[in-house]
Parts: structure tokens; C-alpha cells; sequence
């Protein structure tokens, strides 16, 4: 949430030219919200890459054999979507709730 709270506060002015061109504010939200889950998504990504690899590595060179279980991979990439839309949706609302005139004055 931290990294999104600093890029509304950083776009300020970026979010009040779109919203006095006709962004509404729940496009603005939405914005903030794709982004989030971006992040989350990639970082999810990430994640289920170094497992999947680790799991190789220690079924190759273990003593116990792993298995890939593709139900807790769709588990793990559902919770990181839920994670970007739970800590995205404060950021993209504070957003979204900026008045454009004083935006553009900052």
C-alpha cells in the first residue's frame, strides 16, 4: 500500500489534469487499482517462479521427491490479486477523491 500511496502523492498533478480533461473518478480509480494489481501480479509471478524452481531443485538433488500441485499455484496467484485489490483500493480511493483544481495548483 505504502508504494501506491507515494505514487498517488507523486501523480497529484497528473490525476487533477485528467480529471479537469474529463476523467471521472472512478477511472481514476480504476487506474490506481490496475496498477496495484500489476505489482501484486508480477510479484506473485515472481514468487510462483522461485517456487516452482526450488521445487525442481530440491526434487532433483533431494532426498524426498516434490510435487507441483497446480491448485495451490491458482491459490497463490488468487491471493495476490486479492492482496493488490485489498491494499490498492485506499490509495486508488484517495485518489480518485482529489479535487482537481487544487491538484493542479500543487
Amino acid at each position: 500500500m505504502n508504494i501506491m500511496l507515494v505514487s498517488v502523492t507523486e501523480r497529484i498533478r497528473e490525476i487533477g489534469l485528467r480529471m479537469a480533461i474529463g476523467a471521472t473518478p472512478g477511472d481514476i480509480q480504476r487506474q490506481f487499482l490496475a496498477e496495484a494489481m500489476m505489482i501484486s501480479l508480477g510479484g506473485g509471478a515472481i514468487g510462483i517462479a522461485i517456487g516452482i524452481g526450488g521445487s525442481l531443485l530440491a526434487s532433483r538433488y533431494g532426498a524426498l521427491p516434490v510435487q507441483l500441485d497446480f491448485q495451490v499455484i491458482a491459490l497463490a496467484t488468487a491471493f495476490a490479486v486479492a492482496t493488490g485489490l485489498f491494499f490498492g483500493y485506499y490509495p486508488a480511493r484517495k485518489a480518485a477523491r482529489l479535487d482537481p483544481i487544487e491538484a493542479l495548483r500543487q
